[in-house]
C-alpha cells in the first residue's frame, strides 16, 4: 500500500476510492477525456475548425470555466450540509462472479434511473414555459453545428438539475441499498462517455450508437428540438408518443360522433 501524510493511501477499498473528492474529480476527468477523444474525431474528419479546445474570445471558454466551477462549488456544499456517511458506503470490490454481477447491476440500474428522471426533467425544460429559457442556450448556441463540445453548453439551472439527478441515483439503487464505490465509479464513466456520443457530430467511434436509440438519435432533438428528450434510450420517447397518438386518435373519434 502507497500513502503519503495528508492524502489517502492507494488501497482501493480503504483509501483512493473513500476521498469525498474521487467521485467529482472521476465524473470531471470522465467529461473532460471524452470531448477531447471525440473531439479529435472532429477535427480529424473537419467536423470542426477549432484548433484549440477553447479559441480566444470564444464563448466555449466562458461557459467551460462556469460548469466546472460551479459543478464543484456545489459538490463541496452538498458535502458540507447533506454528506454521505462514508463509513455507510460499501466498496465490494469484485472478489467472486456473484460480487461483479452485483456491481454490473448496479450500474446497468444506475444508468437507466438517470436516463428515466432526466427524460422527465427534459421534457419539463421544454414543454413548461416558466422553465423553457433556461434550456434555450444548449439548443441555440451551436449555430448549427453541434460538436461534443456542446454536451456542457447549458443553463446553471439545467446542468444543476442534471448534476442533483445524478447525486440521487448516485446514493442509493432502485432497491433502496447503498450504491457501492465501485459501482458509483463507474456510472461516472460511463453515463459521460453516452452523454459525449450523443452530442459528437463524428460517426466514429459508435460505440453505444450502434444499440442505444436515445445516444443515436439525440442529435436530432437539437436539430429539431421536439423529440428524442431520451438520452440513452428510447422507450419512453416511444411510449409518450404512442399515448399522445392514441389520445389524438380519440379526440378525433369524439368529434365525428358529434357531429
Amino acid at each position: 500500500m502507497i500513502t503519503f501524510q495528508g492524502l489517502p493511501s492507494f488501497d482501493l477499498e480503504n483509501g483512493l476510492l473513500c476521498a469525498w473528492w474521487f467521485e467529482p474529480l472521476l465524473a470531471t476527468m470522465s467529461f473532460a477525456f471524452w470531448v477531447n477523444f471525440y473531439w479529435h474525431h472532429e477535427r480529424i474528419r473537419g467536423l470542426s475548425n477549432d484548433k484549440r479546445f477553447i479559441p480566444d474570445g470564444h464563448y466555449y471558454g466562458a461557459w467551460w470555466y462556469q460548469s466546472v466551477s460551479a459543478y464543484w462549488i456545489g459538490i463541496y456544499i452538498l458535502k458540507l450540509f447533506a454528506p454521505t456517511p462514508s463509513s455507510q458506503i460499501p466498496n465490494r470490490i469484485p472478489h467472486s462472479v456473484s460480487d461483479l454481477a452485483y456491481v454490473l447491476v448496479e450500474l446497468v440500474a444506475g444508468v437507466v434511473a438517470y436516463d428515466t428522471i432526466i427524460f422527465f426533467v427534459h421534457w419539463a425544460l421544454h414543454d413548461v414555459p416558466v422553465l423553457r429559457k433556461f434550456h434555450r442556450t444548449h439548443h441555440h448556441q451551436h449555430d448549427g453545428n453541434l460538436e461534443s463540445r456542446d454536451t456542457l453548453n447549458h443553463s446553471l439551472v439545467d446542468g444543476s438539475l442534471q448534476v442533483i439527478v445524478n447525486i440521487l441515483v448516485q446514493r442509493t439503487t432502485p432497491w433502496g441499498s447503498v450504491k457501492t464505490r465501485l459501482a458509483r465509479a463507474l456510472h461516472n464513466i460511463f453515463v459521460t462517455w453516452m452523454l459525449v456520443e450523443s452530442h459528437t457530430s463524428s460517426p466514429y467511434p459508435n460505440i453505444w450508437r450502434r444499440f442505444f436509440v436515445g445516444v443515436r438519435n439525440h442529435r436530432m432533438h437539437h436539430i429539431g428540438g421536439k423529440h428524442c428528450h431520451q438520452q440513452f434510450f428510447g422507450y419512453l420517447d416511444n411510449l409518450r408518443d404512442a399515448c399522445f397518438a392514441c389520445a389524438d386518435e380519440t379526440k378525433i373519434q369524439f368529434k365525428a360522433k358529434q357531429l
